[in-house]
């Protein structure tokens, strides 16, 4: 997961639930129904139910709708993993399913793919360069805002190939450019012409140079931000939760 994705979502949600309250809508043991919002009178965009019963908790609102599954009391669940973990709670998703919550992250793609690039600057000078202006450029070759022709990128593109071309006779070049190594051909030849008896045949042929490799094995998707959102929504619900219960177990012992 891209850190900068965990990062963005945890300070959006922040200024997103700056001034929201908590309201007990039902509580009877592990049947409860939590909502947060922002003052009464106020807009009430951002806001989010946390509703429990045994061995499930649903948040429902603004950011969708998910429902999990794993111990009978589910706050205690989140309670005891003490930080947002979306892979680990992904798993125990009733709806929607796990690899629903994820789609394809053009961020991430060109976080792998640059970082690739400057892994391998040092043999190939100018790398970066190229990918920058051919991915992301202000005329890229290709499209990169969604997985397919991203993936055909990844296939397609090349840098730094050369040109070899040799002859039969055992003359041959190497490391020029196409138009290069036909010129060199065509001359060879001709002079050939004033050689008989020697076999000429000769060939140009493309010396491949750096290639995205095993790019099938990279995985180009991240979590979806309403999931992030609300994977954040839980822990901050639960504090404010357990924050009322604290006040209340101790205006009940000074009573």
């Amino acid at each position: 997961m891209s850190v900068d994705l965990l990062a963005d979502t945890a300070e959006r949600f922040k200024r997103d639930t700056k001034d929201h309250e908590m309201t007990v809508l039902h509580e009877d043991g592990l049947y409860r129904h939590l909502r947060f919002r922002k003052p009464a009178g106020g807009y009430s965009e951002y806001w989010f139910d946390l509703v429990t019963w045994p061995g499930v908790l649903v948040i429902r609102g603004d950011m969708e709708t998910f429902a999990f599954s794993r111990a009978e009391d589910m706050l205690a669940f989140f309670r005891e993993c003490g930080r947002v973990n979306p892979g680990y709670w992904g798993e125990k998703l009733l709806a929607p399913r796990s690899r629903d919550v994820r789609r394809y992250s053009e961020d991430k793609f060109r976080q792998i793919i640059t970082e690739t690039a400057a892994e391998n600057e040092a043999q190939w000078p100018g790398l970066g360069e190229a990918v920058e202006r051919e991915f992301f450029g202000v005329m890229p070759t290709w499209d990169t805002s969604h997985e397919h022709p991203a993936r055909e990128g990844l296939r397609e593109f090349g840098f730094g190939d050369t040109w070899s071309a040799s002859c039969a006779c055992g003359e041959k070049t190497s490391g020029m450019t196409e138009d290069a190594a036909h010129r060199w051909r065509s001359g060879h030849i001709s002079d050939a012409n004033t050689a008989p008896g020697r076999s000429h045949r000769s060939e140009v042929r493309r010396v491949a140079g750096f290639r995205f490799t095993d790019t099938w094995e990279w995985d180009l998707n991240d979590w979806t931000y309403q999931y992030l959102w609300c994977c954040h929504a839980i822990v901050f619900g639960i504090g404010l939760y357990d924050a009322a219960k604290a006040v209340e177990t101790k205006e009940q012992a000074d009573a």
